[in-house]
């Protein structure tokens, strides 16, 4: 297994999870991701499973938080593409030959990480692996990475503020299939009522 970094990042707004007393569109989506799912929260169940698998790794994987109580990508809001950009940066060291993409408010992804990687690592022609759902859609924000692919594609652009994810998925990507369950993402209080029925089940 190649040393391995994991980019979490909290995009959007949470609006759609905003209610009395979440202080705007900043203060609505911390409220989503903090908000209690069985003993944990959103976002620490995601963590909880990325740190339960680093703990497998030969080298633990490092993990960066994009987003409140994390790194921010410099002006905030500015999408996943540079939220992404901005946990690369803040990786320690030189960068790991592998970088796994997910997002925030996916409580139950981190069990796809270990596929994705093995995807990409046994395909060295390939420059990224992303995650397809049961509805066959691609799901960026379960995706692995080649930082000096991702870097190029940075590089490229005129900047990364509010460019579209695609463009990390226009040169050879393979897919990995996911699950329903792995590529839940909450996004208003219906979406947490399903996670927590996921998390019985």
């Amino acid at each position: 297994m190649p040393r391995v970094a994991v980019v979490v990042v909290a995009g959007g707004s949470g609006t759609r999870f905003s209610g009395p007393g979440t202080g705007g569109t900043g203060g609505a989506l911390a409220a989503k991701l903090t908000a209690p799912l069985g003993t944990s929260t959103v976002l620490g169940t995601l963590l909880e499973g990325l740190d339960g698998w680093s703990r497998a790794l030969p080298a633990p994987a490092g993990v960066v938080l994009v987003g409140p109580g994390g790194v921010r990508e410099d002006p905030p809001g500015g999408g996943p593409l540079a939220g992404f950009a901005a946990g690369l940066a803040a990786l320690p060291g030189p960068p790991p030959p592998v970088v796994v993409l997910l997002g925030a408010d996916q409580p139950f992804a981190a069990s796809a990480v270990p596929r994705l990687v093995a995807a990409l690592q046994a395909a060295p022609e390939v420059d990224a692996v992303v995650g397809v759902g049961p509805d066959g859609r691609r799901q960026p924000l379960l995706s692995a990475h080649r930082p000096a692919v991702v870097r190029r594609v940075l590089d490229g652009l005129p900047a990364v503020h509010d460019q579209p994810l695609r463009e990390l998925f226009r040169g050879r990507v393979a897919e990995v299939a996911v699950t329903a369950r792995e590529c839940h993402d909450v996004d208003d209080p219906a979406d947490l009522h399903r996670a927590a029925r996921l998390l019985e089940g």
